[in-house]
């Protein structure tokens, strides 16, 4: 009998020491393994600048994806981010080159900063519609914000005739897309403001009502609502969120690129709802954190990296953030217990 008892703890242990690797130290151990495989294989890889510029291509999906991050916790989802991306390009561009939607010169155009900060307010407007039409008419957020996906980008397409508008940086957008120099390091100014975007949200996920209140409506919105929580409130703010962030990360995309275009927030959307979930949190809502997130973003630039170093052919791109888009489903699938042999006794599948 002591046997049996013993063989059973053994197994239970096994699992249980899987499923805290998957679900808690997964997403981190799986980057630092990705490092360190093309550290070895990519000489190239070694180099700061080649790092570097890895976190400068992370820093704008990567606020993209903290909004996400918002949205998914409730248990929605966010299609318009990426369409989100290129507005908000497009619109900051229009204002600071001055041109009309046919191309021609109508003004001067305004400072930087006052274009920006039309271009974000826009953006958080947005998402509070969306936000509106999800909570007061009961549509489904897939809907809404797919249909705003679709609105937004052909705005913008229409706004450029499918070319980008080229701007000319003022004072203010440089500083925005400068670097800062800490001894033989150079860190991307982009970078910087995503981490304190990211400590931000992190504070006001762990340490606000705002925080408690998107992390309890994810876990059961009939419960927040039975608690007291004015759910429809939150989520509207929370989609607002959204959009604030979406617009921001296509500030610094057109900084970047010096030029606002339709196509600037490509893939966005697939991208960060993957890094979203390979960092921990569930599709169904109510559990994970910002900080994983970060790592799942890293997770994909650190791929599309090595895909360039190691010679990939380009084409395989899309192939691979399809394999990763999928993989990241079926972490979500193993964290909420639907594999049996990887289900702790007593734990319960969302199905049942």
């Amino acid at each position: 009998m002591s046997e049996i008892i013993a063989h059973k703890r053994s197994d239970y242990d096994l699992r249980d020491l899987l499923r805290r690797l998957v679900t808690e130290t997964g997403p981190l151990l799986v980057l630092l393994l990705m490092v360190g495989g093309l550290w070895i294989a990519s000489p190239a890889f070694r180099t700061p600048t080649s790092l570097l510029l890895i976190g400068l291509e992370a820093a704008a999906i990567g606020i993209v994806a903290a909004g996400q991050t918002f949205v998914i916790l409730t248990g929605g989802i966010d299609l318009s981010v990426e369409a989100m991306v290129s507005f908000a390009g497009v619109i900051a561009a229009i204002l600071i080159a001055g041109t009309n939607i046919a191309g021609g010169q109508i003004a001067f155009g305004i400072p930087a900063w006052q274009a920006i900060l039309i271009a974000l307010a826009l953006g958080a407007l947005i998402g509070l519609f969306q936000g509106v039409l999800i909570t007061k008419l009961k549509m489904n957020p897939l809907i809404v914000t797919l249909g705003f996906r679709s609105v937004l980008l052909g705005i913008s397409l229409v706004a450029t005739r499918g070319a980008g508008i080229n701007i000319q940086k003022d004072e203010f957008l440089t500083f925005l897309t400068s670097y800062i120099n800490l001894g033989t390091l150079r860190i991307p100014m982009p970078l910087i403001i995503a981490l304190v975007i990211y400590t931000i949200v992190w504070f006001t996920l762990k340490h606000t009502k705002l925080g408690r209140y998107t992390y309890a409506i994810g876990g059961n919105q009939t419960a927040a609502r039975l608690s007291g929580i004015n759910v429809d409130r939150m989520l509207i703010v929370i989609y607002g969120i959204s959009g604030f962030l979406a617009a921001i990360g296509g500030i610094l995309v057109m900084g970047r690129l010096q030029s606002g275009a339709y196509q600037n927030g490509t893939n966005m959307t697939l991208i960060s709802v993957a890094a979203v979930v390979i960092g921990g949190t569930a599709l169904s809502g109510g559990i994970g954190g910002i900080w994983g997130t970060l790592v799942g973003v890293f997770i994909i630039r650190v791929v599309d990296a090595g895909l360039v170093y190691l010679d990939v052919p380009s084409n395989a791109k899309e192939i691979v953030i399809g394999v990763i888009i999928v993989l990241a489903v079926a972490l979500d699938v193993i964290r909420r217990g639907e594999i049996p042999w990887l289900r702790l006794p007593g734990m319960r599948s969302s199905k049942s």
